[in-house]
């Protein structure tokens, strides 16, 4: 049990230093979503190379779903780079991550025919009142910031979407399999978003391997975002891994851990990185967030039966 504890947890880390480098440059660096989708598609691309070790491959008739799987994913993370883009770090994870149980909830209940119990359904009440405080609480922001919420479940769905296929396909076949080839897809469809998108999403892309001389963006742009990426993935397979392992309910409660290492290094970071994260550190703000980051821990711990 401690192994696949701590698969989680450290997954779960990685990603919330992923969504922090993620934050960052679409604040100060990039300008468009698109591009950063595109990028986790071509860093997708080095999966690959765990091919070898892969003892049997899934069979023809699992190839819809793990197709749709990985592309799914990649809106998913579209979607949720554009909130990100639109509003602070600290709101946008929350939300995403409790809603998306939600959704997946009522996939379950219709492909899958999963249903909840009464603390389960408990639980999600608590998850929606906590989504409620973090997107109505704190300072008072501007109207043109208002539009995230709708992507951010936009996200939200595309994420449900992308766990109900995986855990059909790693049901019926071997994982690593399942995850190559999720992983190769994927990378397809980064590559489309990126010669497709925008001719400026092809430009933002193109400054990435040249030389600092010849682009604007700052030469660590290019570090940070290859290591945003390269930690998202990590956490993806370790995510995934203890979910195998162990109880995928409670490797989704453990997102909480997500929440509260964003929410600290927004607010005890220092004021270059708050104003990156567009994070405020006000009295009402740190009772709010901590209060409604709480209620997200007890509802994920409801739903997860702990």
């Amino acid at each position: 049990m401690f192994n696949w504890l701590l698969l989680a947890i450290i997954g779960h880390l990685c990603n919330a230093t992923a969504f922090i480098v993620d934050k960052s440059l679409l604040t100060s660096t990039f300008k468009r979503s698109s591009t950063y989708a595109a990028l986790m598609g071509f860093v997708s691309i080095a999966t690959c190379a765990l091919a070898p070790w892969v003892k049997q491959w899934p069979p023809l008739s699992l190839y819809p779903i793990i197709i749709c799987f990985g592309a799914f994913f990649v809106f998913a993370l579209w979607a949720f780079f554009e909130a990100l883009r639109r509003s602070e770090a600290s709101r946008v994870v929350p939300v995403v991550g409790s809603l998306i149980p939600v959704f997946t909830l009522i996939g379950g209940v219709i492909f899958l025919h999963e249903f909840l119990g009464a603390y389960e359904l408990l639980g999600f009440v608590f998850l929606l009142f906590a989504t409620f405080l973090l997107t109505r609480g704190g300072e008072k922001k501007k109207k043109k910031n208002q539009p995230f919420f709708w992507i951010a479940v936009l996200a939200s769905i595309f994420f449900a979407a992308a766990s109900l296929c995986g855990k059909y396909a790693f049901d019926h076949s071997e994982f690593l399999g399942v995850l190559v080839l999720s992983r190769l897809f994927a990378a397809c469809i980064g590559i489309l978003i990126g010669l497709f998108a925008s001719r400026a999403t092809r430009m933002e892309l193109f400054s990435l391997i040249q030389s600092p001389k010849k682009t604007n963006l700052p030469w660590y742009a290019t570090v940070l975002a290859i290591t945003g990426q390269v930690l998202g993935g990590i956490g993806f397979i370790m995510v995934h891994l203890a979910m195998v392992q162990g109880s995928a309910a409670v490797v989704n409660a453990m997102q909480a851990v997500q929440y509260a290492a964003i929410v600290l290094v927004a607010w005890f970071g220092g004021k270059r990185l708050r104003k990156l994260l567009q994070e405020s550190r006000t009295a009402r703000v740190i009772f709010i967030k901590t209060s409604a980051i709480i209620l997200v821990g007890i509802g994920l711990a409801l739903v997860s039966g702990i």
